[in-house]
């Protein structure tokens, strides 16, 4: 079968390559899944790049979510062949998975592949952040890298909760983007800080996925007492924060890593989120169309289109 490994760390488009493995077979409680779609997230590419937190095992195949349907099943196991399931597993870029049942998420056939391979990380994501946040109604809260995935997909379940939310992006396409959509955006050139006081009084929360100057200047837009999430690193930079802001204006810094946050629930809130997050992405399935589809053999290509290309809707891999 076609796999894309990396068999050392570095830039996706220098390192990937097509390698052709046997497919695995299947264990006790372990399906055999037949991937059909994979969008290319940052924490693949970080994975990739060595900046992730979880260990690469040489040679390692890359891809974190997929979707795809049950070919065979090990013993123990309770969902059938030729059901269509999301995948929430390590090694999703190549054409078959043997995963853990529990790996395994059954999705309807009425949700598209494009929607359902983007089940597992950024809407449960964005459900979990904003439970942990808990802000008031009638409050601001602000989103670095404004266009990605996570970012429109915090803006619709915020509106519900009486939250506004502020997308912060780096090019007035992308804003012109976002406000065609119904989203407020704000392009973060000349005094943008100032225009986020003005607009917000001091936002209550902010949620980052660049780092560096970008999550500094985020959190100094911040009322007291306000709260920065760190949910990405696109930027590799540290954040020179001041140890002043934090005591004097009594700022809130912490990190969000979605691995870890899952694995303080139990089953049935695991079960519950989930169900929750599938009937987001059925209320939002246009929001989840790609910008571009590669073909598996192309993952080079598509991890340099995810990295350069601004974002304006997810790439995907297929076949």
């Amino acid at each position: 079968m076609r796999a894309i490994r990396f068999h050392r760390h570095g830039e996706p488009g220098e390192v990937l390559v097509l390698d052709d493995i046997p497919a695995p077979v299947p264990g006790p409680g372990e399906l055999l899944v037949r991937v059909s779609a994979r969008p290319v997230n940052p924490s693949d590419l970080l994975y990739v790049q060595g900046r992730y937190g979880r260990v690469a095992k040489m040679p390692a195949t890359a891809g974190f979510e997929g979707v795809g349907r049950v070919e065979d099943r090990g013993e123990g196991c309770t969902i059938p062949v030729g059901a269509r399931v999301a995948v929430a597993a390590s090694g999703t870029w190549q054409e078959y998975v043997s995963i853990a049942e529990s790996e395994a998420i059954p999705v309807p056939d009425h949700l598209p592949d494009h929607a359902a391979c983007q089940l597992t990380i950024n809407p449960i994501a964005a459900r979990l952040l904003l439970h942990e946040l808990r802000i008031p109604v009638g409050q601001w809260l602000l989103l670095s890298a404004g266009a990605s995935a996570v970012a429109r997909m915090i803006a619709p379940l915020a509106r519900r909760q009486g939250i506004s939310c502020l997308h912060l992006v780096r090019r007035p396409e992308q804003a012109r983007w976002l406000t065609g959509r119904g989203m407020e955006a704000l392009v973060t050139e000349g005094d943008w800080r100032k225009r986020v006081q003005e607009l917000t009084g001091g936002a209550a929360a902010a949620v980052d996925s660049v780092g560096g100057t970008v999550a500094r200047d985020m959190a100094l837009c911040l009322r007291p007492g306000g709260r920065l999430v760190c949910f990405g690193l696109l930027s590799a930079e540290p954040i020179p924060l001041a140890a002043g802001d934090l005591i004097f204006r009594g700022l809130n810094v912490c990190g969000f890593w979605l691995p870890q946050r899952l694995s303080l629930l139990t089953a049935e809130q695991s079960a519950r989120l989930f169900e929750d997050a599938m009937e987001d992405l059925a209320g939002a399935v246009e929001e989840t169309v790609p910008r571009h589809t590669y073909d598996l053999g192309e993952a080079a290509a598509a991890s340099a289109a995810a990295l350069h290309d601004g974002h304006l809707g997810k790439v995907l891999l297929t076949g």
